[in-house]
């Protein structure tokens, strides 16, 4: 397992950028577009808006050299999949080459063969940029339900693997750990997570298991500009992988706790709404509910640890920003209270 995860960690180091010219080119080449070229950030691929003057927009994603050729293909078929079992998802559509394909391929300035890919652009507010609200987390959790509900039947032999920001491979973030510099809050990490990993190991290979989207953050998440609390799109399908449901539930929950959320201030209720809003839709059985709270406490922990790797391995990328003291030892403060007992609903 640990090498899996080194091949999925090789594809986070950022290699050295395709410059916006690239991207134009293969916009008018290889799709028949004549548009503008604007860098969007991305933690694995490398993503340009291009902006076309009949007014459509799309998002140019050139995939990591580290990446195999089934992982693109895997998020194309679940894109293509959630199209035709619910239509009315405001997820990205898939836009073919010239020559009907679902990809292209070019070499880069080193000579390395890259898969590029076109996706339709959604508008809408980042969610990130919102004043959050009981109701905003209920209409996440409805939304994440209804997208696993309509992976639920989506199979693809690359699904089966080994990503960091899966919660059931929360033992993998010890490795991590042990990778930073200047890591004052190593020794509560390795605590917390050391009695995290037993109870997760244990009990997820007994729970239902499908692919997931599997990161439904603020910044993967879109809503109306004068609504905020109307979901308007999902983005960013690079995390989709097989694992336990409750874990996609465990994930929402995680991306959605108040920023300035500490231990004791609520994080338990904001978690509760975005769980009964998806229970509404898939209802959760008693014993995924016993290790949410294990689960959330683990995606806090990766949040956390992977956000402080990926900055140290990658100065010059922009996606991630330090992270601040004070908001860490509040993340490692409500995770050690999540496993203080269940989510109740």
């Amino acid at each position: 397992m640990a090498s899996e995860i080194d091949s999925f960690m090789a594809t986070m180091v950022t290699p050295e950028r395709v410059p916006i010219e690239t991207a134009l080119e293969l916009a008018r080449e290889r799709y028949g577009l004549e548009a503008r070229a604007e860098r969007l950030t991305g933690e694995r691929d490398e993503n340009f808006k291009l902006s076309v003057a009949d007014g459509s927009a799309y998002v140019l994603k050139i995939a990591n050299a580290a990446e195999a050729q089934a992982v693109g293909e895997l998020l194309t078929a679940a894109l293509r999949h959630v199209a035709k079992t619910d239509p009315s998802l405001p997820c990205p559509r898939v836009v073919c080459e010239r020559g009907g394909g679902s990809c292209t391929h070019f070499l880069d300035a080193q000579g390395v063969r890259r898969t590029a890919r076109l996706l339709t652009y959604l508008p809408g507010t980042l969610l990130a940029s919102t004043v959050r609200s009981p109701r905003q987390r209920a209409a996440c959790g409805r939304v994440a339900a209804r997208l696993a509900r309509a992976l639920h039947s989506f199979e693809h032999p690359a699904a089966h693997r080994a990503i960091i920001w899966d919660t059931r491979h929360a033992a993998q973030l010890l490795g991590l750990l042990a990778q930073l510099s200047d890591c004052d809050y190593r020794r509560d990490a390795q605590d917390v997570l050391g009695r995290l990993v037993p109870d997760i190991e244990s009990r997820l290979p007994q729970l239902r298991q499908q692919v997931v989207h599997n990161d439904l953050n603020p910044l993967n998440i879109l809503v109306e500009p004068d609504d905020a609390t109307c979901i308007s799109g999902i983005i960013d399908f690079g995390d989709l992988t097989y694992t336990a449901l409750i874990a996609d539930v465990a994930v929402t929950a995680a991306e959605l706790l108040p920023r300035d959320c500490e231990a004791g201030g609520g994080a338990r209720e904001s978690i509760r709404e975005v769980a009964a809003a998806y229970h509404e839709i898939v209802p959760l059985l008693p014993q995924e509910l016993a290790v949410l709270a294990a689960l959330v406490a683990a995606r806090l922990l990766a949040n956390v640890v992977v956000h402080e790797w990926h900055v140290q391995r990658n100065p010059a990328n922009d996606h991630y920003a330090a992270l601040e003291p004070d908001f860490i030892r509040a993340r490692l403060g409500i995770a050690r209270e999540l496993l203080r007992g269940e989510i109740r609903l």
